[in-house]
């Protein structure tokens, strides 16, 4: 029987991380865009909407709400499951969450949860007790089983655990999850908020035969989230090896999406993905970042 092939890497995403997570806004923009889509149903005719009009797929995080608004809709969307995904509260801890015991999560208690991490338990042998993808891979294959599998398409690694990865200098990390997921035939990205230092890094690591799918980072014309520096960010991105897909390209507000997917793009950027907080009418504004064989 032959393998099924992976996607294509997507053009443009839509991101809902910014109805859970702190991002680069105003508070009364947080907290307006978090009541417009307070209720499951308004959620999830946004996610639909804004797949017809041209998102490829939804950076999903395994939050109460948007598996509310994901069971409230008739048929699948594509999905890219944003996994080792921390709260605001974890992310306040002294130590990384991700150090702590990988079972003690919520979802634990459910019976999916359970099933998965056993499951990728398995996957770990002993001598790599102390590796970081030994403790971190059990929790995304639990936040994975929280989504119906038939929806999704890959996964999109937090910055959470891609930037502690970095820090630590461990490509063993990358290398273990990409393997994991591609056995699965889903694409993986990573996220970051070090755009700049990860693509300079991975230069130097040997990850030829397990090389992530695409990254996503922060791109935007003032350089706002451009680690370490706007140009030296762009100078990485440049010369990349790998597909780039474009996060916070408003700035925190400051600059119009239109231009600052543009500015993303013409600087080399291979796809977009806005967040509903950079979107007042998210089918027209995705419509008009939607590549040309989507519109």
């Amino acid at each position: 029987m032959s393998r099924r092939e992976l996607p294509e890497v997507p053009r443009l995403l839509l991101g809902v991380s910014s109805l859970d997570q702190p991002v680069r806004t105003t508070r009364d923009r947080q907290l307006e865009v978090a009541s417009r889509f307070k209720e499951p149903e308004s959620l999830a005719v946004a996610l639909v909407k804004g797949v017809a009009a041209g998102a490829q797929g939804v950076i999903a995080p395994p939050t109460l709400d948007v598996r509310e608004a994901l069971a409230e809709l008739n048929k699948d969307l594509p999905l890219y499951a944003r996994v080792a995904h921390t709260s605001p509260a974890e992310d306040l801890r002294w130590e990384p969450v991700f150090l702590a015991d990988p079972g003690d999560v919520e979802s634990r208690s459910s019976r999916a949860g359970k099933r998965a991490g056993a499951a990728a338990m398995n996957l770990l042998p002993l001598s790599l007790a102390g590796d970081l993808a030994s403790r971190v891979l059990p929790r995304m294959e639990r936040e994975v089983a929280l989504f119906n599998a038939k929806a999704v398409r890959g996964i999109a690694v937090s910055a959470s655990a891609t930037d502690l990865a970095l820090a630590a200098n461990q490509p063993k990390f990358f290398e273990r999850t990409v393997r994991w997921a591609h056995s699965k035939r889903w694409l993986v990205g990573f996220e970051t908020r070090n755009l700049g230092h990860l693509l300079a890094r991975m230069q130097t690591w040997n990850l030829a035969l397990a090389m992530p799918d695409f990254l996503i980072g922060p791109v935007n014309p003032r350089g706002v989230g451009m680690m370490p520096n706007a140009e030296r960010t762009l100078a990485e991105l440049k010369t990349a090896k790998i597909k780039v897909i474009a996060s916070e390209m408003c700035a925190g507000g400051l600059v119009p999406l239109e231009e600052g997917a543009a500015y993303a793009r013409r600087h080399g950027a291979w796809g977009l993905c806005p967040e509903l907080v950079e979107m007042d009418d998210v089918p027209k504004e995705l419509r008009a970042l939607a590549p040309p064989a989507a519109a």
